[in-house]
């Protein structure tokens, strides 16, 4: 994703991966697919019951290490990544008496990571490391010192983010290129495995999931890529408007895509109807409660979720998960809330990252 805002917030608005499965059930409880970050930098997984009043007992501590910079996950499978540059995987069990062991170290190269950091895609964890290179993870951990468990995919000084979803890995490049994995990695110092789908100045934020992938563009439309790469003469055919709202601010994708308007803070679910010349109407409002913080739109293998943020109440911060009803011209009824904890800095569902 290219955006022109911070850092965190490219990494944060990055979707990938959206069609994880659930959690194991090993990491405790039923398990779903959603995970909050607190501002100690503890980790917390969602394991199902809703809040009743006050109280929303359905989270359990996964770990609590100030050293935390990103989580990314998806296909049942967390990873998060240190301040030092080392990369962790979750294999449990859970935090017990302020104690979490839960984890195994996989990577500790002095260049990761750079840009878009650590993504999941499906089970699969990439990671962006200075240079410009990106890497994939073969499932094998440190032992001591080494980490041999990575394959090269690319090297390329244009190379700005990636992002990641089951089957596919997408790269986005500085000249306002847009390239799709293939699958062949690097070899001999030579990365050929690329094809180029785009190549739009006005991107400025994309999103993947299982409904596929989309860009954002400067004046508020989205498209759809349909599979077509970009031809020998220059063109870039393989794109589908669905949108062109001028006030989109941001986009979500996992089963569905969504997206949440800058002007009033709404939350639009895609039809999946594109454009014609009687319009973009294959949009149906979700939410318009206009309290969902910034970036705080994340969407999920079946559903959407929002982080709130409501100053008129002791508890400041409410995680809330789309049940699936659509609002009724001003009454948006569709909604759970999941937590009420006034620590909560973001949430990530399955296949996305966070990184502050």
């Amino acid at each position: 994703m290219k955006l022109k805002i911070s850092q965190w917030q490219r990494i944060a608005l990055l979707a990938a991966g959206l069609s994880a499965s659930m959690v194991s059930t090993a990491w405790g409880g039923l398990g779903t697919e959603l995970y909050q970050v607190h501002n100690d930098g503890s980790i917390w997984q969602y394991t199902g019951p809703l809040c009743n009043g006050n109280v929303c007992p359905g989270w359990i501590e996964l770990d609590n290490n100030p050293n935390l910079v990103m989580i990314a996950a998806g296909g049942g499978q967390l990873y998060e990544l240190h301040h030092d540059g080392s990369v962790w995987k979750y294999t449990g069990p859970a935090c017990s008496g302020g104690s979490c062991p839960g984890w195994i170290q996989i990577d500790n190269s002095p260049l990761c990571c750079y840009a878009s950091g650590i993504g999941v895609g499906g089970s699969t964890l990439y990671e962006f490391r200075e240079g410009q290179s990106i890497w994939q993870f073969n499932g094998t951990p440190c032992n001591g010192t080494s980490c041999p468990g990575w394959v090269e995919l690319d090297q390329n000084p244009q190379a700005d983010v990636f992002a990641a979803s089951a089957g596919t890995l997408y790269e986005f490049h500085l000249d306002d290129s847009f390239w799709q994995y293939t699958g062949q990695p690097c070899s001999g110092g030579s990365c050929r495995g690329w094809t180029q789908i785009d190549n739009n100045p006005t991107t400025i934020a994309f999103a993947n999931g299982a409904a596929g992938l989309f860009q954002l563009h400067s004046g508020g439309a989205i498209w759809q890529f349909t599979g077509l790469p970009c031809n020998s003469g220059g063109s870039c055919p393989g794109w589908l408007q669905l949108d062109n709202n001028a006030n989109t601010g941001s986009i979500a994708a996992g089963g569905r895509l969504y997206q949440q308007h800058s002007n009033d803070l709404s939350i639009w679910q895609s039809t999946g109807a594109p454009c014609n010349r009687n319009g973009c109407g294959g949009w149906i409002e979700i939410d318009n409660s206009g309290l969902t913080v910034p970036l705080g739109m994340v969407a999920g293998a079946s559903t959407v979720y929002q982080l709130e943020y409501n100053p008129n109440v002791p508890e400041g911060r409410g995680i809330w998960e789309y049940t699936g009803t659509p609002c009724a011209g001003s009454v948006c009824t569709g909604w759970e809330q999941l937590d009420n904890n006034p620590n909560t800095i973001a949430i990530v569902a399955g296949g996305q990252m966070f990184g502050f």
